[in-house]
């Protein structure tokens, strides 16, 4: 992230970035020694529309990123370069209205888009942190290869559990329930606080408090079937882990993509009735 996207073509997009906020501030420090700003004098008309082509570009990168085909940079770039112009817009929009604000429809589109950005800030640190801990959380095992085992695991558990006393199924019965529950949560375990040794000890001491409804003649038997129960419970606590990382990866374009659809609409009534009325 750091070597890629923010500093992407030798810091090209970060230089264009503050070469132009100061040409920003300092044809604002003209303009506003010139006349009143606003957005209805030459000036801010001129923001208001590199303002506009500012947004439009913006997001024509969700339209690159699906454009495999394209030579209009590459995506690195083109994503790099979102980063400074959404934060330019925060810049340009106050200048284009001479910094001033309403209850009304104008102001609400200038909202929406602090919105966007700041959840496009918030994209870039998860972005920056969270694969370093995914990573780690993988090193030991792919999702795909711990839900292999905890369904092999599953497998012993009910062959096991076929010749034994009726606790033993219930038991099965028990953990095929945690396993489907896991894979059905969602979007709902990124609020649901992970912690696999917590989560073995206390499987441990239920376990343990099972011990003594256990026949004598079967004890031995729980205990490997206890063995089951544990390990499965294990890989699944790192499994929902990672579930949770992933989702956390994603969870900002929640807030992002249609904050952005409802700000392009706020702009075009803005448009629309400074134009028409």
């Amino acid at each position: 992230m750091q070597g890629t996207l923010l500093t992407y073509g030798s810091k090209r997009y970060l230089w264009g970035g503050l070469i132009g906020a100061v040409a920003l501030f300092v044809s604002y420090f003209y303009y506003s020694r010139t006349m009143t700003p606003s957005g209805s004098t030459v000036w801010g008309l001129v923001y208001g529309w590199i303002g506009l082509i500012a947004i439009l570009v913006l997001m024509f990168l969700g339209i690159r990123k699906r454009w495999y085909s394209s030579h209009l940079g590459t995506l690195e770039g083109w994503t790099s370069a979102h980063v400074y112009l959404g934060l330019l817009t925060l810049l340009i929009i106050p200048m284009h209205a001479g910094f001033r604000f309403g209850w009304d429809v104008h102001t609400l589109a200038y909202v929406l888009l602090v919105v966007v950005v700041l959840s496009g800030i918030v994209g870039l640190l998860i972005y920056h942190t969270v694969p370093v801990i995914l990573t780690t959380h993988e090193s030991g095992m792919l999702p795909d290869k711990l839900e292999a085992e905890i369904n092999q695991i599953l497998k012993e558990m009910k062959h096991f559990a076929a010749a034994k006393p009726v606790v033993f199924q219930h038991l099965y019965q028990e953990e095929a329930r945690r396993c489907r529950e896991l894979k059905s949560q969602g979007w709902r375990i990124l609020f649901t606080r992970v912690d696999p040794a917590a989560i073995l000890a206390q499987r441990m001491r239920d376990l343990h408090n099972l011990l003594a409804d256990i026949p004598a003649t079967d004890q031995e038997g729980f205990s490997k079937f206890a063995g089951l129960v544990l390990q499965k419970t294990e890989l699944e606590a790192y499994l929902a882990g990672q579930m949770r990382l992933k989702n956390g990866l994603q969870s900002w374009l929640y807030v992002h993509v249609p904050v952005s659809i409802a700000m392009v609409a706020a702009v075009g009534i803005h448009l629309l009735v400074v134009l028409y009325y």
